[in-house]
């Protein structure tokens, strides 16, 4: 089986690159290892930036919409109304519209298939697979890893892998009196360097959520926070995020073969809110470029990169952040703060964050008390 580009991981960032390749002329086969029957639900929050990216999103995955975000320590509170909305989807309904989009493009999407590794010449490895029981070789100069962050294609090349941090989600009702339009941020250092959030969905429904550190209760947090907040889980949502280290390798090559690393596997995610949704389409879209020019994916991707790379920055100095740190940069978002946050969303934030300590001098002291930790 001879192939313009493989594919391995039916993930966003996959499914993105083989639609693109194929719309294109490319011959593209994607081997996924699950069914695709019924992926996994999770909701999702996502910026504007995905409309920057994927220019013709179906509006029928837009559940909700999202147009303030209230921000909280201790008692210190802010809000900022946010220009461009952040819109709400689930992950098995962008997952399902994206395999009917790349399917209807051409591509060939071969499920419960599992990448087994190289073949054994140096200079020309086929790439292994095993499909339903019966292990094949396929051929193919270009090959795309964007299998997530248990990458087998990443483990086979790379033994050390990706940091990653769990994550967890409780479905709620949301109470008859929280704004179904203002999303909730509460940072509290004491159960996690990350923070707890309330999103709303669609029909008064809502997910409670948490980031935490490797090895602690996460369950157990979440739990706690839910009670404290007199709510009540109907349901669960699991996930694993990758995180962006400045340096990761998002290209190689094993003998013939070209390979590139796109999505969660390339580490493409903002550590600051371990968002990857827009950013993993970025880098699955700049690999397909790449392929189809002959141009460098590392330049297609220095945009994102360097937007990566802040927020890989921000999460640094957060790290350092104690309970009072949060009051005070609570405090510090002053009306002209409130409109720097209101116009550029979190996948566009790199050419504006020099303005921050313009208009907060606030900042500056509390950015240096932290570098200096």
């Amino acid at each position: 089986m001879d192939f313009d580009v493989v594919v391995i991981g039916a993930s966003s960032a996959g499914l993105f690159a083989a639609e693109i390749l194929a719309k294109n002329g490319k011959k593209v086969a994607l081997f996924e290892k699950s069914d695709l029957v019924d992926p996994e639900s999770r909701l999702y929050i996502i910026t504007p930036g995905l409309f920057r990216v994927m220019f013709d999103v179906n509006p029928a995955l837009i559940r909700h919409k999202i147009s303030k975000i209230h921000l909280q320590s201790g008692k210190e509170k802010a809000e900022v109304n946010l220009s461009s909305p952040d819109v709400i989807l689930d992950r098995k309904e962008l997952l399902l519209d994206l395999i009917e989009r790349a399917k209807n493009a051409g591509v060939q999407i071969l499920t419960e298939s599992e990448f087994l590794g190289f073949g054994n010449d140096q200079a020309n490895p086929g790439i292994k697979i095993r499909t339903k029981g019966a292990e094949l070789e396929v051929w193919s100069k270009i090959l795309i890893s964007a299998d997530g962050v248990n990458s087998r294609v990443r483990s086979e090349i790379f033994p050390d892998g990706l940091s990653t941090v769990p994550l967890l989600q409780a479905e709620i009702d949301l109470p008859r009196d929280w704004d179904e339009n203002t999303t909730r941020i509460w940072f509290n250092v004491d159960s996690t360097p990350y923070f707890y959030w309330v999103i709303p969905d669609k029909d008064q429904k809502a997910v409670v959520g948490l980031i935490a550190e490797k090895g602690v209760d996460i369950k157990g947090l979440l739990d706690d926070f839910l009670s404290g907040q007199n709510l009540q889980a109907n349901n669960y949502q699991s996930g694993v995020a990758a995180l962006h280290s400045p340096g990761t390798e998002v290209e190689t090559k094993i003998g013939n073969i070209q390979v590139f690393f796109a999505g969660d596997v390339a580490g493409q995610v903002k550590v600051t809110t371990v968002g990857g949704t827009v950013t993993g389409l970025v880098g699955g879209k700049a690999a397909a470029e790449a392929i189809l020019t002959g141009g460098s994916y590392h330049e297609r991707l220095k945009p994102v990169q360097r937007e990566l790379d802040l927020h890989y920055f921000i999460r640094n100095l957060l790290e350092k952040m104690s309970a009072d740190d949060y009051k005070k940069l609570i405090r510090s978002i002053t009306p002209p703060v409130q409109k720097l946050l209101s116009s550029h969303d979190r996948d566009g934030m790199r050419a504006h964050f020099w303005k921050l300590p313009i208009l907060q001098p606030g900042f500056i002291p509390l950015g240096l008390k932290l570098l200096l930790k």
